[in-house]
């Protein structure tokens, strides 16, 4: 096993109603090895790309990211090397709270799971996780905390994210003392208020 990681859905360029299965650079551990690093550059060289199809012989299409190296290593440990990883739930790891695709597409166009009422195959749905059951969380859909705002914040995880990264941080005033204190509200007008030492 040379890579651990959890698998996140982004919408297709082509048919942004569906998304495509690709590898979650938020939770992402390699292990050292001379050995499939000059693998991967050998790949790199020579992998096959498309600019409908994507990397590999097969491909997912257009996504966002799809040129850049979460493009290249989704086809990489999916193709070239897929026996050498081990995937992670996506629900614990990496789980960006939001609600699952109406379709999801994996490689070679193959529709994964859909979730339309009347398929067999439905979407797991990782934005109704609760926050114990999430080990790795991943801001980019409900927006970083610090950024006081977004209508994804209505989302019952997005919430959840938001409260307890207010809480550590608010936390971090009452243990060290250095830290001037806050009224308790860190969005104040849509402005972050953020940590200041106090003076003495």
């Amino acid at each position: 096993v040379s890579a651990v990681f959890s698998w996140e859905h982004v919408p297709l360029m082509s048919h942004p109603e569906a998304k495509a299965s690709v590898i979650n650079l938020s939770f992402f551990v390699l292990r050292p090895s001379k050995d499939m690093y000059e693998l991967l550059v050998a790949t790199l060289k020579k992998a096959p790309f498309s600019a409908t199809r994507g990397w590999g012989s097969t491909g997912r299409g257009a996504f966002p990211g799809w040129m850049t190296t979460q493009g290249f290593l989704t086809y990489f440990y999916d193709e070239v090397r897929n026996g050498a990883k081990v995937e992670m739930n996506q629900c614990a790891f990496g789980n960006t709270a939001e609600p699952s695709p109406s379709k999801l597409i994996t490689n070679g166009g193959t529709v994964d799971c859909d979730s339309s009422p009347d398929a067999s195959n439905q979407c797991n749905d990782c934005s109704k996780t609760t926050p114990d059951e999430v080990r790795v969380a991943d801001l980019s859909y409900c927006l970083a905390p610090w950024e006081c705002g977004g209508d994804n914040l209505m989302s019952g995880l997005c919430r959840q994210y938001n409260k307890k990264w207010f809480g550590g941080r608010l936390q971090m005033e009452d243990v060290h003392p250095q830290l001037q204190k806050t009224i308790g509200k860190l969005c104040i007008d849509g402005q972050y208020q953020p940590m200041v030492v106090a003076e003495h």
